[in-house]
């Protein structure tokens, strides 16, 4: 009986160990939604800056110099402020399924109640490596009409020549990009002009536009919301809507407040 129990702890411990030692997954699990201030990754010895819609993965370490949000693909969204520091995966918000700000809406001139808004988080952002490995080979450089037969052909090039291969891209050579359509992922950009203006009472709000550009909204100054379709607001910031008519709206955070 007593070595029975021996092996039993042996194999628990055995199991705890193999557990706690899990790889953790190299595929991105956020994006960088928007920055007012530079957010620097840890690359060796070095801090290099995070480019607004760039993809991050769980095991980068990042650094804020000022109010950032990362959105997690599950949705969740993590404010950082200047001092900030975080290892992606670590963070609460990477283990979340929807977006952890209260749902809101504007109209009629009023914020009101919502039901949250549902869509794919992780194609908004994208990664500075684009070359599929498929096209990654030793037989020298793809031309373009091999590039993006490989990146729409998730098996690669080796398989379109055989019988049984279906061909998953686009089956005639793409438009010249003036008239291929654009495929929009989150950006620093400017908001537009015109439509409500937002004043900052307190803390820091984030705008993204119907054309995925996001800028951070500082402390007292007045912005025209221009093309905004979202505006982030993190829990204790709060801002003043007007609209045209001068009237003023008070919305305070935490909300995730859609104006379209």
């Amino acid at each position: 009986m007593a070595q029975r129990l021996v092996r039993c702890l042996l194999a628990a411990a055995a199991l705890g160990l193999a557990v706690g030692c899990k790889e953790r997954s190299d595929k991105p699990i956020a994006g960088l939604l928007a920055a007012g201030a530079p957010v620097l990754r840890t690359v060796g010895k070095e801090k290099l800056p995070v480019a607004v819609g760039a993809q991050l993965l769980p095991d980068e370490q990042l650094t804020a110099t000022g109010p950032a949000v990362l959105e997690y693909f599950g949705g969740g969204l993590r404010f950082l402020e200047d001092g900030d520091t975080l290892e992606v995966g670590d963070a609460d918000e990477a283990k979340l399924h929807g977006v952890n700000l209260p749902s809101r809406r504007w109209e009629d001139g009023e914020v009101q109640g919502a039901p949250r808004a549902l869509r794919i988080v992780a194609a908004r952002y994208t990664n500075v490596q684009v070359t599929p490995a498929s096209a990654q080979q030793e037989q020298g450089d793809y031309s373009s009409a091999q590039y993006f037969v490989a990146f729409f052909t998730p098996n690669g090039l080796s398989n379109l020549g055989s019988d049984t291969a279906k061909q998953d891209g686009p089956r005639q050579p793409l438009p010249p990009p003036p008239m291929r359509p654009r495929v929009p992922f989150i950006h620093a950009g400017a908001l537009g002009e015109g439509g409500l203006v937002a004043t900052v009472e307190d803390g820091f709000a984030v705008a993204e536009t119907d054309d995925l550009a996001t800028a951070v909204l500082l402390e007292d100054r007045e912005v025209p919301l221009g093309r905004t379709v979202r505006l982030l607001i993190p829990d204790g910031a709060e801002v003043v809507l007007r609209s045209g008519d001068g009237k003023e709206t008070e919305v305070a955070g935490p909300a995730d407040l859609r104006l379209r």
